[in-house]
C-alpha cells in the first residue's frame, strides 16, 4: 500500500510539475471567483487579444472591464458535452502576466483542484499558453525583421549621404584642379615676367653705362 500511495505521490506531483496550470481564487467584476490560473510570456496586451480570440472558437464571448471576460453559453467538448458558464480575467501581477479562468460546471461547482476535469482543463488552457508562447515566437522574429530592415534603411540612407559626399568631395577637387591649372598658367605668366624684367633690367643698365659715358663725353669737350 505504501509503494502505490507514494507512486500516486509522485504521479500527481509530476503532474504538478510539469501543469502550468493552478487552482486559486481571483476577483473579478467585483466578485470573488473559485478557479484555475496561469501565467503568460507575453505582454497584457497581447495576452487580452490572444485569449478572446481562443474563447471565441468555443462559443460566444463578452469583454468586460479590467481584462475581463464572461460566456454564459459556451462549448468547450474536450472539458464538458454541455455548455459552461466561464467568467476569466487576464491581468498582471508583480509583472507577470496573468490568466484566471473559472469554470461552472453546476450550482457552486467550480473546476479546481479536487475536481473530475481538472486534468482537461489543465490541458485545455495548456493549449492556450502553447498558442502564446507562438505567438510571442512570431513577434519576436518579427521584431528582429523590423530591427535588420530598420538597419538596413539606416544603411541606405548612409550609403546615399556617402554618395552625395563623394559628389561634393568630386566638385571639390574639380574645382581644386580648375584653380591649380590656374595657378599653373599665372605662375608661367610671373616667370616670363620676371624673364622680361631681367632682360630690362640689363638693357637699363646697358643704357644707364651708355649714357653715363656721353655725359662724360659732353663734360670733356667743355674742359
Amino acid at each position: 500500500m505504501k509503494k502505490i500511495a507514494i507512486l500516486l505521490f509522485l504521479s500527481a506531483f509530476a503532474f504538478n510539475a510539469s501543469a502550468q496550470v493552478f487552482s486559486g481564487m481571483s476577483e473579478i467584476d467585483k466578485s470573488k471567483k473559485e478557479g484555475v490560473y496561469t501565467f503568460l510570456s507575453t505582454q497584457e496586451k497581447f495576452a487580452r487579444a490572444s485569449w478572446k480570440a481562443y474563447l471565441s472558437k468555443f462559443g460566444k464571448v463578452i469583454e468586460g472591464k479590467n481584462g475581463s471576460f464572461s460566456s454564459s453559453d459556451i462549448m468547450i467538448t474536450s472539458i464538458s458535452d454541455k455548455p459552461l458558464i466561464v467568467v476569466s480575467k487576464v491581468s498582471e501581477e508583480n509583472k507577470k502576466v496573468k490568466l484566471f479562468v473559472s469554470i461552472a460546471t453546476g450550482t457552486d461547482e467550480y473546476i479546481q483542484t479536487g475536481h473530475a476535469k481538472l486534468s482537461e482543463t489543465s490541458t485545455w488552457m495548456e493549449d492556450f499558453i502553447k498558442i502564446v508562447e507562438l505567438e510571442e515566437a512570431v513577434r519576436v522574429e518579427e521584431n528582429k525583421l523590423a530591427e535588420l530592415i530598420s538597419a538596413q534603411a539606416k544603411n541606405s540612407k548612409q550609403a546615399e549621404r556617402l554618395i552625395r559626399e563623394l559628389d561634393s568631395n568630386a566638385r571639390q577637387i574639380n574645382n581644386l584642379e580648375e584653380r591649380l591649372k590656374e595657378a599653373k598658367i599665372e605662375k608661367e605668366k610671373i616667370l616670363t615676367n620676371q624673364v622680361q624684367n631681367k632682360v630690362d633690367q640689363k638693357t637699363k643698365e646697358e643704357e644707364i653705362a651708355a649714357q653715363k659715358t656721353a655725359v662724360e663725353t659732353a663734360k670733356q669737350k667743355i674742359k
